[in-house]
């Protein structure tokens, strides 16, 4: 049976904010880029990372 690891609402909003800071972004814009281009690999880590944490937070990401 994999582990429990609890994650505090804060630190998942702070890496949030961390991976859109390393891609010099913000939410808006990064979604708005997934939603008319390819992505990089980096990108794509992004998405499907952003896309968990949304998740996670109970919000719906709408992506």
């Amino acid at each position: 049976m994999a582990p429990v690891i609890e994650v505090t609402s804060e630190a998942l909003r702070m890496r949030r904010s961390e991976i859109l800071e390393r891609l010099e972004t913000n939410e808006e814009m990064f979604w708005a880029a997934v939603a008319c281009r390819s992505l990089s690999a980096e990108e794509w880590e992004a998405k499907e990372e952003l896309s968990e944490i949304a998740f996670l937070l109970g919000e719906d990401s709408g992506h």
